[in-house]
């Protein structure tokens, strides 16, 4: 039997946990940096199959480490499992499935490979993906070092290994003005709602002339208490994308250039904060595209090349930027993403196969690397060469 095929068997042997975890995952979801029973969930599966199971760093208490070494420390493959669900639409970003195929990814992979192998075999629990870029704070402490490659599945619409990811920096805009009634007496107030319109007006309406790759969006969160007081305090948050670091760079000098002169014009103090760190393109690597490629064939995936006019944002990608990365698309829905359509195939028939295959291709993968030490140095040489950092899928 060959080993792709003995993996193949593994998974079909633990089908029924597999798709289980995945549903227990789907059917309880949990916000950005609150994901205590998901962690809690997948730190047991991974113990009970004899990894050692660590809080990666204190600065994310929900955040895991789960380690099996082989005969030796390196190299290390890296599985990271994303936990976080949206608001109000659960998990329509399919966590449910990164989450169950990276935690038996490792699993499946540690089973099949033989204790005479070397390397180690990692899942890291990476809290926060869909707000707050938890991935950027666990590069910052020292998470992903010792990692050699790092690997991800993400559900998605289509099936494709061409990493893209647009660059993302996110705003807090805050006005503050002055209360008055706003019958009595609207010439003492000074309304901060007016400053925050006026703004997302400004910044919004020529949106459809940004430069190519270029994207401006996002919400009102206050903007007042009753309608008859004029408002003393607005806030909104915005995400500002681009498909390049200097493009996004002008378009927030933009942005924040806008903010203010909505600020003069209507006599408010203006506010502009980042509430967390922001998120890079795709580093891509060609070895890593072409390894996965071949093994979407094999699945009856064919055509894994495809490239897409429009795509979001990742914290994988910054990881990406530091250690070999690869996050191949796997279609689980006709459904975009962060939709409740999407949210619903995630534990349909499509998102099953997606989740199967899934850990097919992610346990092949880190077979082939942690055996075959030229495969790894070719992936090396990638990282160093390829120079276009392109565009993960995301959030």
């Amino acid at each position: 039997m060959t080993t792709f095929a003995g993996i193949a068997k593994e998974i079909e042997r633990r089908r029924a946990d597999i798709l289980d975890l995945s549903r227990r995952i789907h059917a309880d979801p949990e916000l950005a940096f609150e994901e205590v029973r998901t962690s809690r969930l997948l730190q047991s599966v991974l113990a009970a199959e004899g990894f050692a199971v660590s809080q990666a760093t204190e600065s994310l208490p929900t955040g895991f480490r789960a380690v099996y070494r082989l005969s030796t420390d390196r190299p290390r493959v890296t599985f990271t499992a994303e936990m976080d669900a949206l608001p109000g639409l659960g998990h329509a970003c399919g966590h449910n499935i990164i989450a169950a195929a990276g935690t038996y990814a490792a699993v499946v992979l540690k089973s099949v490979i033989g204790p005479e192998a070397g390397g180690t075999i990692e899942v890291v629990g990476t809290p926060a993906e869909e707000r707050g870029s938890g991935k950027v704070r666990m590069i910052q402490d020292g998470v992903f070092e010792n990692s050699d490659v790092v690997l991800q599945v993400h559900p998605h619409s289509l099936d494709t290994v061409v990493g893209q990811a647009l660059s993302r920096r996110t705003l807090v805009v805050e006005y503050f003005g002055k209360k008055a009634h706003a019958a009595a007496a609207p010439r003492e107030g000074i309304n901060a709602l007016d400053a925050l319109v006026l703004f997302y007006h400004s910044a919004a309406l020529p949106r459809t002339k940004l430069p190519a790759g270029c994207l401006f969006h996002g919400i009102i969160e206050e903007g007042g208490q009753a309608p008859n007081i004029i408002p003393d305090y607005s806030r909104g948050r915005f995400s500002l994308r681009a498909d390049t670091m200097p493009k996004l760079e002008s378009l927030f000098e933009q942005v924040t250039t806008l903010a203010q002169a909505a600020a003069a014009a209507t006599g408010c103090r203006c506010q502009v904060t980042e509430p967390g760190p922001g998120v890079t393109t795709f580093r891509r690597n060609s070895v890593l595209e072409d390894l996965f490629a071949g093994l979407f064939e094999d699945r009856g995936r064919p055509d894994p090349r495809k490239t897409r006019e429009s795509y979001g944002s990742t914290d994988l990608a910054n990881v990406s930027q530091v250690v070999p990365t690869i996050e191949p698309l796997v279609k689980a829905s006709d459904f975009p993403i962060h939709t409740e359509e999407f949210a619903r195939d995630a534990v349909g028939a499509g998102g099953e196969r997606a989740l199967l295959d899934g850990v097919f291709f992610l346990a092949c993968g880190g077979f082939r690397i942690l055996t075959e030490p030229r495969l790894l140095d070719r992936i090396r040489r990638a990282f160093l060469e390829d120079a276009d950092a392109a565009p993960g899928a995301a959030e």
